[in-house]
This record gives structure tokens, sequence and C-alpha cells, in this order.
């Protein structure tokens, strides 16, 4: 078993103490916030939860830090902020970054309007004037050269947070760096019943990211719990001759 030095930036929001608490029975995880306090109240409180459930299976640990710390200290980066806030936040955090790092970013740039939500992509200078990005792509032009890889954007964070909860849901994962894909992917099988599905190249992170609001609205319209998504093929593999 291979253990990693996991740091989530906003770890103290719904998708990182979700991702905390399932990733913390194998791993160290890294709770980073703004604010010292609420790092370590959090870290605290999910890791009772976690040695709770998992009693003595648990292998990982849980630490509250600075998101500084959460970078500085980590194999893996998990970026868990609000789309509004990566900009600043990865500018002046990609100063502690390594290139040997691997970012992840689970960030989905989306406003609501009239009950409903939209996807709003960012910009980005492009050849010919600027074109639209998405966050993960964002976050790649600020930590170039260490690897982004675009995952988790359709886990709904109530699934995750509830360590009682059983999922069977497919992680779209999409990046440039094929070792970071296979770390990343590693990472998604730890959690019980999520299986990582290669999209390809980080500019589909797009398409990625405009299924959450997709289905936010699908929850929304048609009286939905937390819908999410399993690609199913037309003919299971076990039936190939």
């Amino acid at each position: 078993m291979q253990f990693l030095k996991v740091g989530i930036l906003g770890g103290t929001g719904n998708m990182g103490r979700g991702l905390t608490i399932r990733w913390a029975l194998k791993h160290d995880i890294l709770v980073g916030s703004r604010s010292l306090d609420k790092a370590r109240w959090i870290a605290k409180e999910q890791e009772n939860i976690a040695r709770g459930f998992y009693q003595a299976e648990i292998k990982g640990s849980i630490k509250g830090v600075l998101n500084s710390e959460a970078v500085e200290k980590s194999e893996v980066v998990v970026v868990t902020l609000p789309a509004e806030a990566i900009i600043q936040t990865m500018d002046e955090l990609s100063t502690y970054l390594q290139p040997k790092q691997t970012v992840v970013s689970t960030v989905v740039s989306m406003k609501k309007t009239k009950g409903l939500f939209c996807y709003t992509p960012l910009t980005g200078e492009g050849i010919g004037g600027y074109q639209v990005k998405s966050a993960a792509e964002v976050i790649q032009e600020i930590v170039e050269p260490a690897p982004v890889v675009s995952a988790f954007q359709t886990v709904p964070a109530t699934y995750l947070s509830n360590i009682d909860s059983v999922m069977n849901i497919d992680v779209l994962v999409a990046s440039n760096h094929d070792p970071a894909v296979a770390q990343v992917s590693k990472l998604i099988r730890d959690i019980p019943n999520l299986r990582p599905l290669n999209v390809g190249a980080l500019e589909n992170s797009r398409l990625i990211e405009s299924l959450t609001p997709l289905l936010l609205n699908a929850a929304i319209l048609n009286n939905l719990q937390d819908p999410s998504i399993r690609v199913v093929p037309w003919m299971p593999a076990s039936f190939e001759k």
C-alpha cells in the first residue's frame, strides 16, 4: 500500500471534509484553511469520526494547517476552493509548490440565476485573444510545471461526507500528464466503489465541470436526491467473447 501526504486546500468545506474522511483510512491528510484555528477544529472533528468508524483499520492521520503548509508538505494537493478564489489563492500558494507534486482540481465555476445553475467558464489568454477556460486549465497555467488533474466535480459532497454511504459512482478524470492521472486514479480507487474514468486532455475539464450545474438542475427540476454519474456500457465486458 502506498501512503501519500494529501493536502486539501479549502479542506474545511463540504468537499474537503468528505475527501478527508474517506482518504484518512490509508493516507495522511492535511486539512488546509486560511484560518489555522478553523483547520484544526475541523481536522479534530473529522479525525474523531474517522477513528470511531474505521477503528483499528485506520492507517492515516488528519491534521489542520494553513493552506500554505498544506501545499508545502504534501505530495498531492487537492483544490476544493470556490471558483472565484482560485486565481488569487493559487497565485499566492504557487511559490510553495514543487514540479514533482500533483495538483487535483475539483473546482466548478457556475452561478445561480432564477433558481437554476449555469456553467460560467473562466477566461484566459489564447492565440488571437481570450478564450474560455475551465477552472482546472486556469489552475494549470498558474502552477506550471506541476501537473494538474481534474476530478470529482460530479461526486456529491454529501455522499463523501456521510461515511456510512455506499457510493457506486464514476469519477471523470482529465489531464495532460499520464503519471499524474495514474496517481490520482489510485487515490480515487482508495474510496470504495468509486471508479476513475480517464476522459483525455485537460481541456476536457470544460465538459466535466459543465456537468455539475446540469446535475444540480436535474435534482431541482425532478426532485432527485444528489444525482451523480455512472457510465454504463451497452454490453458488459464479461459478455464479450
